[in-house]
């Protein structure tokens, strides 16, 4: 996967800012927001995840990237 998530971009990306945003296979960002743990806001959903693992594993689950992969249209 192009831009894919690993654990060590994400505690320091949280370690400076509070939040991030990936985005989904078709470009659409998808922001997440930190407290006193990660969690996401919107799409219909309110997701609290504990931990990065557990955060990861959404994130390849659901196939986002860090950054918008390019649309072709045929």
């Amino acid at each position: 996967m192009v831009n894919e998530v690993k654990k060590e971009f994400l505690v320091e990306h949280f370690r400076k800012h509070d939040s991030i945003t990936l985005y989904k296979q078709d470009g659409t960002p998808v922001t997440f927001s930190k407290q006193h743990h990660i969690r996401l806001y919107g799409g219909h959903r309110d997701l609290v995840f504990k931990d990065y693992g557990e955060f990861l594993a959404f994130c390849k689950k659901q196939r986002l990237c860090q950054k918008p992969v390019p649309i072709t249209v045929t």
